[in-house]
């Protein structure tokens, strides 16, 4: 009990993961096709069903939705030992029950929505406690009618993640599970930036900030068990085990909790002394931001059979879509179209608060453009200001909410296109008729 207790949020604890190649032409080709094809119909159906209802437009819903799942970055992205994937699933259904939930207010639609933010929760600690209250938060002020069936539906989802907090904060001292070990990395090497290593070894030498960042990202190094003891064994593998079997560092370890903590530490020291670091990072966040999810996939760039085997593809497909080329990282296309989809969410987002403001109401397709755009602007903040790489592979986790802003966009042009097209006529109609006929 007490080991099941203690195994959250964890992928591989001390054991290695099992290899998923799921890209390589391998024996293994068979069961990949059984176990994600399967996936692939859930997603592009969800995707397809939310714009369409959304919308009301189902050619331009199916062509999203089937672009979006057979690009070559979904592709990359399909392993469910590799977080991003299945939240970007879990995101794409939230939106769907969200958008039937407010149209039908039935109880089962609630009850998935919900549950799909708490397993979002539970897959991810920067969705946490206050980012669920404050979803529930919405809920229950922009559908007024039916705030005791939000909240009865939002009960079991909203105690199941009190429960895993609440064990958190009792076993560990911590508000946010893994807030130790990823919050202190985090801060750490966002606030270090590009500082030399003299400046560090110096701050080091006059006894300022722990020897920790001379050795960058290489945990494994056994040189800093001197620097931070082990803790006491708890004889519990995930927490006492410093690196798993694989030889990789265990950041789920109790070891690595005291070098989260160490490196918080440092990290506010560097901020007090070095300020002007940390917005050298946020400028390379904000370049990163922008580039492909493939770009530098996975984890800064490690060869991997997958991205190999899939770069004939990749390549064009990042030129089309983002604007990127091989040779550089600047992707023009999604500089502007990033910009468009968030200006655009921003926009109609307001809109819809100013009204519910004045009078509480319901209306599903707003509501539905809310969640994604304020999603959205929540991990850009988060991945820009209080990290320090991977932005972009990141960003793949929001990219179904990404779709349904741009669906909404094309729909509103056309929309207003139509309605231009038959003013026009009306007007010459008008000018028709008032010619005098001989």
């Amino acid at each position: 009990m007490a080991k099941s207790l203690l195994l959250e949020n964890t992928a591989s604890g001390v054991q290695p993961l099992p290899r998923h190649d799921h890209a390589s032409l391998s024996p293994a080709f068979g069961g990949w096709l059984s176990r994600n094809v399967p996936c692939n119909g859930i997603a592009v159906g969800n995707l397809f069903v939310l714009i369409a209802r959304s919308l009301g437009c189902e050619s331009l819903a199916f062509f999203i939705a089937v672009i979006y799942v057979i690009s070559p970055i979904t592709v990359l992205y399909e392993n469910w030992l590799f977080y991003e994937y299945p939240l970007a699933l879990l995101f794409c259904v939230a939106a769907l029950f969200l958008h039937r939930y407010a149209s039908s207010n039935d109880r089962s639609d609630g009850i998935a929505f919900f549950t799909s933010l708490a397993f979002i929760a539970l897959f991810r600690v920067i969705y946490h406690l206050v980012w669920f209250g404050a979803l529930v938060a919405l809920m229950l002020y922009a559908i007024p009618r039916c705030r005791r069936r939000t909240a009865l539906c939002a009960a079991a989802p909203a105690t199941l993640l009190c429960l895993v907090y609440l064990k958190s904060l009792l076993l560990f001292g911590l508000s946010a599970p893994g807030s130790d070990v990823y919050g202190g990395i985090n801060l750490a090497f966002l606030a270090r930036g590009d500082l030399a290593g003299g400046v560090l070894a110096s701050m080091v030498t006059e006894k300022k900030i722990s020897p920790i960042l001379l050795h960058d990202f290489n945990f494994e190094d056994g040189e800093l068990v001197q620097i931070i003891p082990a803790p006491p064994r708890t004889g519990i593998g995930i927490l006492d085990e410093r690196v798993k079997s694989t030889g990789r560092i265990n950041m789920d370890s109790l070891w690595m909790a005291a070098v989260g903590r160490q490196l918080r530490q440092d990290g506010f020291v560097i901020l007090r002394s070095h300020p002007s670091a940390i917005f050298r990072t946020v400028r390379e966040n904000i370049k990163r931001y922008f580039l492909p999810a493939d770009t530098g996939w996975p984890f800064g760039g490690t060869p991997n059979p997958n991205q190999q085997v899939l770069a004939p593809l990749l390549k064009p497909f990042d030129l089309v879509v983002s604007g990127k080329l091989p040779a550089h990282n600047y992707a023009f296309v999604s500089y502007l179209m990033t910009l468009l989809l968030l200006g655009f969410g921003f926009r109609r987002s307001s809109h819809w608060v100013k009204s519910i403001i004045r009078k509480p109401r319901r209306h599903a397709g707003d509501l539905t453009i809310m969640f994604a755009f304020a999603n959205i602007a929540y991990l850009t903040s988060v991945v820009v200001l209080y990290d320090f790489t991977d932005q972009n592979r990141i960003l793949f986790e929001v990219f179904p909410l990404f779709a349904v802003l741009l669906g909404s966009l094309l729909v509103l042009v056309m929309r207003r296109s139509r309605r231009s097209h038959l003013s026009m006529d009306r007007g010459r109609v008008r000018e028709n008729s008032s010619i005098p006929h001989e």
